[in-house]
């Protein structure tokens, strides 16, 4: 719930000094009329405003304060009115109660109706979705989402007759779900609306309101969740201080003006895959002090040249950018309070104004482009722009088009090695990546920066597909001057065991400038127990949490280390990945009863997924109950045919309780579905008569 108390307190600060500095009197109050949804719900920022009239009535009118709202009749009486979706095996009827409330009815064969208010909204374009009361004391968000009609980012806003004023479902509607077998999340999914992947306090409310503290409290399974403004607000961008200045401002003189760096770890605090180490973050702090960045080290999250597949946001691509890189931030490029784009796009003003006029950013100067040279598309075509080639767009939530923000410039010969998108095709639908690539090198020939990329790129894709060359990868490390990217090729090295060459370069990158590099280093030396413990004193949590990880076996229990990697733990702990790592604490105190129960936990969040049953089977066996672990593999693999690894440790199982026939084809299967898998054909070999 809000912390009305904690509003209560800051307005009461404000009211005890004038903005002349004079004690007894009344704040300045803020008078005028801007754009916002309800002024009253954000009562520390209207004191704000008070002094700062322009840069709050631009910030009214941006997404970041239509993040979230209370429910109004203005606002919300449309999509009310008796719609209905299906979706999931559910049908969601959209009504409004006598009173004006509106709320959701939700009928399904499988289980009785049942009825869920709405009570806070979040977002505004390109679309809506609403939040229920969930049974942990959190909130949920529906999968169904109100198409608000309007389009356009970074102020331009025009409305879209055709698609909107409707409801769709945000999965379904997604080609890309669809396509990874996930368009149906079924009641009980993991990602299902009523899911944990689905609850608010966990996924989505850092950054949709202002001053939030979750309050998950692990033993019960419960949240008290509490915030101080709705939406992003003046006090999440501008750190408050505990009084105010001689001046009666909240802010203290030297947080009034953040420099570039200190505003944009600002921004990626939401706009970023990342893992909350803390909740502590306040403006003006190091992201990496709070939080892990996601780097391409997966498959299927984002794609070897690190361009967005997943809902990835845009921290990670631009760090791994030569812009990002240079130390240009968002604020280059975006106003801070609108959030819009602080030239145009369309006529590549907002991109010539420093390439095409030898403009320094942070004191590095931008690479100069030549307007009359630069170009593949003619004049007046999308592809005349810049942002069109080294931004392309992929759409999120089905209807949401978000841009890429690595800046790569077009690549279809890489494509066609490694399957890495590219602007051209995503643009020319009807064509294919080798009409692209002959495109591109009949209008620039064989560019060696191109080729200046792919020998990067190549080692990821062949580490994200198993066939990690680890000569291959060095090399392409040895050249790499992004530490986002040597971070990430150290993180891939990890899967392989660790050589004196390996060892050699992870020595030296734990003493890194970045700590994206130093925190690689932990934990690849940390798979050979080689984490240097002088890591757990770096200056940088996200650097320590690696460290702590790696080093939990032998951390005395009271420890500081130990205390600050537990705090982390609990943090997560509502999540599967959380409950997972409780468990595997456990298992180091030797406590396996918490261990099973965590395990367990982890399996009910998350029933869909393998890796908590994979996890639990190999507990159970250690515990010397093969049955039980049996049962779980058979589950597993029940629900999970088409998975190569399930199979494999199923014919584990099955070859221990003696069931060699069954054994022998579980290991087949697992080859069949992935020929390369080794140890499946080893263990194949081995089961031979």
């Amino acid at each position: 719930m809000v912390s009305y108390k904690a509003i209560a307190g800051l307005a009461a600060v404000l009211v005890l000094a004038s903005c002349d500095g004079k004690p007894g009197r009344r704040a300045r109050a803020y008078t005028g009329q801007s754009a916002h949804w309800d002024q009253n719900a954000v009562p520390v920022s209207m004191q704000c405003a008070a002094c700062h009239p322009k840069q709050f009535e631009e910030w009214a009118g941006s997404d970041h304060a239509w993040a979230m709202r209370n429910i109004s009749r203005k606002l919300d009486t449309a999509p009310f009115r008796g719609q209905a979706q299906q979706a999931h095996g559910e049908t969601v009827h959209f009504l409004t109660r006598p009173n004006g409330a509106p709320y959701l009815r939700v009928e399904a064969e499988d289980r009785a109706p049942a009825e869920f208010d709405a009570v806070f909204a979040i977002g505004k374009v390109p679309l809506v979705q609403y939040l229920v009361r969930g049974g942990d004391g959190g909130f949920q968000v529906t999968s169904a989402a109100w198409d608000s009609g309007e389009r356009g980012r970074d102020g331009l806003r025009s409305v879209d007759r055709e698609n909107g004023y409707q409801w769709f479902d945000v999965f379904r509607d997604d080609a890309r779900q669809r396509s990874n077998g996930m368009g149906e999340r079924t009641a009980g999914d993991w990602g299902h609306w009523q899911g944990r992947g689905m609850n608010w306090d966990s996924q989505c409310a850092w950054c949709h309101t202002s001053g939030f503290r979750k309050n998950y409290d692990p033993l019960t399974d419960r949240y008290n969740a509490q915030w101080q403004e709705l939406g992003v607000t003046c006090i999440q961008c501008h750190k408050v201080a505990d009084k105010p200045a001689a001046d009666g401002c909240l802010v203290a003189p030297a947080d009034r003006k953040l420099s570039p760096k200190r505003a944009h770890d600002n921004c990626a605090s939401c706009h970023a895959r990342r893992e909350e180490l803390d909740d502590n973050f306040t403006a003006g702090d190091r992201f990496d002090d709070h939080f892990r960045l996601e780097l391409p080290r997966v498959p299927g999250v984002f794609y070897p040249n690190g361009m967005q597949r997943d809902e990835d946001y845009c921290e990670t691509g631009f760090r791994l950018s030569r812009m990002g890189m240079r130390g240009v931030t968002c604020i280059e490029c975006h106003d801070a309070h609108t959030g819009a784009l602080l030239h145009p796009a369309e006529n590549n003003e907002l991109c010539l104004r420093c390439h095409a006029e030898h403009q320094k950013v942070n004191g590095v100067e931008a690479p100069y482009v030549d307007r009359k040279d630069t170009f593949t598309c003619p004049a007046g075509t999308k592809g005349h722009m810049c942002v069109e080639c080294h931004m392309p767009e992929s759409t999120y939530m089905g209807r949401d088009p978000r841009r890429d923000h690595t800046l790569l410039p077009p690549d279809p010969r890489l494509s066609l090695e490694i399957g890495t998108p590219n602007a051209c095709v995503m643009c020319h639908r009807g064509k294919d990546n080798e009409w692209a690539a002959k495109a591109v090198e009949k209008r620039y020939g064989q560019h060696s920066w191109l080729e200046g990329y792919r020998p990067r790129f190549r080692a990821v894709a062949h580490a994200m597909e198993g066939r990690l060359n680890q000569d291959e990868m060095l090399a392409a490390y040895a050249d790499e001057e992004n530490p986002a990217w040597r971070a990430t090729m150290l993180g891939l090295l990890s899967q392989m065991p660790l050589t004196p060459a390996v060892e050699q370069i992870a020595v030296k990158a734990a003493g890194d400038a970045s700590p994206m590099v130093r925190a690689a280093a932990a934990d690849l030396l940390g798979t050979v127990g080689k984490c240097p413990e002088r890591l757990l004193k770096d200056s940088c949590r996200t650097v320590r949490h690696a460290a702590e990880r790696a080093l939990a076996p032998t951390l005395p229990q009271d420890s500081p280390p130990m205390g600050e990697y537990e705090e982390t733990l609990r943090l997560q702990a509502d999540q599967p990945a959380g409950a997972m790592q409780l468990a595997q604490l456990a298992l180091m105190r030797r406590n396996n009863g918490a261990a099973e129960a965590q395990y367990r936990r982890a399996i009910a969040l998350d029933p869909a997924s393998t890796v908590p049953r994979l996890d639990y089977a190999v507990f159970l066996d250690r515990m010397n109950r093969p049955v039980e672990a049996l049962q779980q593999m058979l589950d597993c693999a029940a629900a999970n045919p088409r998975d190569a690894e399930v199979q494999y440790r199923l014919a584990l199982i099955l070859a221990e309780v003696g069931q060699v026939n069954a054994a022998r084809h579980a290991a087949g299967k697992a080859l069949e579905i992935n020929p390369n898998h080794a140890e499946a054909a080893q263990l194949l070999r081995s089961l031979q008569p």
